[in-house]
């Protein structure tokens, strides 16, 4: 092919009993947007990551600008033009927006001793104005939003880095509908001046509107590499999600998939509801979302990046209002703003275990011990003072059912492995024994041997005394545990699976939006926020 800026050859990325990328080829032409697509943990962002010189591969070569390497430092990766505009923004948000466009290469007056701050912002503005943002070159960046921080990376990256090659690493999923056309503008302009744009995104339609070629990723192979005009939506998600037994593996090296886990639970239908939320919404959030689960049962909630999923469990829990709606827990109704504080909810049965449970869900300076109880404080105490025996049984069980490992419970949780805090925060929940449990994404960031064992916690104990709500990194942990499945997309639930016997695929057009393009996958119940009654398909 003609003019390559980008090639990969062979690459491989092995981490300790993962495959995150084998053997993938990829060849990316000057000037064209070209799509990197596939499931959660299809090797997306390791891909990105080498291009970006962030990762350093196992194995294979690549190029760009005709010159090839075995891997690339990121300063090597910025002499070549190469930039990076991430999911989370990458700004110093206590610094002018001008400030940040051009850091660390601030213009300097004569004699290169003092920055020029007159020019910085006039430089600033100047910037700005290209993007047809009504923003000023002095505005903090800390007074914006994700949306308009993401576009203020776009701009460095095409405005003052001149970038030969750009890429978008789930970029657009924190934006708003007027942000998502600005950033498509500045694309357009930048490709028509001949830079490479290489989109990173979950989002087929995202793709099939943006870009010229499209390579897919499965189980961190390259699969296709197709022209936009050669597919459609569904023969795309089809690509993405392959047939069963499609993924395979380097040799010695263990996949991440596993057998599965125990099937759903019988009868659910004959026990009481638990939870139900009802015409629930939040303005840029979600609107009208509705759905219950029963005692015994395992509710999933699918969506992609944005689709309202955590946004959802935020609002049930009070840390986040809800501005429309009503909750019922067990038989007590309520409007959906009177849970003010996940305390409140805990007091109703409802306890919640957040996405970014490290950020959110541990206090640094206290002991193992102390995180884990903090919320099961009632199973502990007589009166007013701590039974000590019951506290240590209770930390030591949780132990030895997460396999979680420390020195001693009275060591700081802060000195713990990543993977160890996060399992801290998980018995933190289990230990409160609620009636309704929330689990965001419970196994990231843990490794196989302990998400397993957890996948058969959840099914086993907390499934049956209690009604469970989850999401999931991918498809296949809520397929395996999940009675029930409902779908997100763009804050509106769309569609519902019933168990136990899903098709992925239909679930993944779902979550791309197929219902609302009158593609509505076969064997779910479509939801219409704006009708009350749901359509059989």
């Amino acid at each position: 092919m003609n003019d390559v800026i980008l090639s990969l050859t062979g690459v491989s990325k092995i981490y300790p009993g993962t495959v995150a990328l084998h053997n993938v080829d990829l060849e990316v032409v000057r000037g064209e947007t070209h799509g990197i697509i596939g499931k959660n943990g299809a090797g997306k962002s390791t891909l990105v990551g080498i291009v970006a010189g962030l990762v350093k591969p196992t194995t294979g070569t690549f190029a760009i600008n005709g010159r090839s390497y075995h891997d690339l430092s990121r300063i090597a990766s910025r002499q070549e033009r190469v930039s990076i505009v991430p999911q989370e923004p990458q700004l110093v948000e206590n610094a002018t927006i001008a400030e940040n466009l051009f850091l660390p290469d601030y213009p300097v007056k004569r004699g290169g001793l003092a920055v020029d701050w007159k020019r910085l912002f006039q430089r600033g503005q100047e910037v700005l104005d290209r993007s047809d943002l009504a923003l000023k070159a002095h505005t903090l960046v800390g007074d914006l939003g994700v949306g308009l921080q993401q576009i203020i990376m776009m701009l460095k990256a095409s405005y003052v880095e001149d970038s030969q090659i750009i890429i978008l690493d789930e970029a657009f999923a924190s934006l708003s509908e007027r942000e998502e056309q600005i950033f498509f503008r500045i694309m357009r302009e930048r490709r028509q001046a001949g830079c490479t744009i290489l989109h990173i995104s979950h989002r087929i339609d995202e793709l099939l509107q943006v870009c010229d070629r499209m390579t897919v990723l499965r189980d961190g192979h390259s699969v296709a590499t197709v022209h936009r005009d050669e597919v459609d939506h569904r023969s795309l998600a089809a690509l993405i999600v392959g047939g069963a037994g499609a993924a395979t593996v380097a040799p010695g090296v263990s996949s991440a998939t596993s057998p599965p886990a125990a099937p759903p639970a019988a009868g659910v239908s004959l026990w009481p509801v638990e939870l139900s939320v009802e015409g629930f919404s939040r303005a840029g959030a979600f609107r009208v979302i509705t759905f219950s689960v029963r005692k015994g049962e395992i509710l999933g909630i699918a969506g992609l990046i944005g689709s309202g999923r955590t946004e959802v469990m935020k609002a049930i829990i009070g840390l986040d209002r809800a501005d429309a709606g009503t909750i019922r827990r067990g038989d007590s109704a309520a409007p959906a703003e009177s849970i003010r504080s996940p305390k409140e909810a805990l007091q109703r049965g409802i306890v919640y275990l957040p996405e970014e449970r490290d950020a959110e869900g541990l206090v640094d300076g206290m002991s193992v011990k102390s995180n884990t109880v903090m919320s099961a404080l009632k199973r502990i105490t007589r009166g007013l003072f701590l039974n000590r025996p019951a506290e240590r049984t209770l930390v030591g069980d949780l132990r030895e059912r997460l396999e979680i490992k420390y020195a001693s419970m009275d060591q700081e949780v802060r000195e713990l492995s990543g993977g160890n805090r996060q399992k801290v925060v998980v018995s933190r929940v289990f230990s409160t024994e609620p009636a309704v449990y929330l689990l965001d994404e419970p196994t990231k960031g843990i490794d196989i041997a302990a998400r397993e064992g957890l996948l058969r916690i959840i099914r086993d104990e907390l499934a049956r005394d209690a009604a469970v709500v989850m999401t999931a990194p991918g498809l296949e942990e809520l397929m395996r545990l999940s009675d029930r499945i409902v779908v997100l997309h763009r804050g509106e639930l769309v569609a519902e699976f019933q168990g136990p016997d899903y098709r992925e695929e239909e679930i993944f057009q779902a979550m791309q939006g197929a219902s609302r393009q009158g593609a509505a996958p076969q064997g779910a119940t479509i939801h219409k926020t704006t009708e009350k009654e749901s359509i059989q398909t």
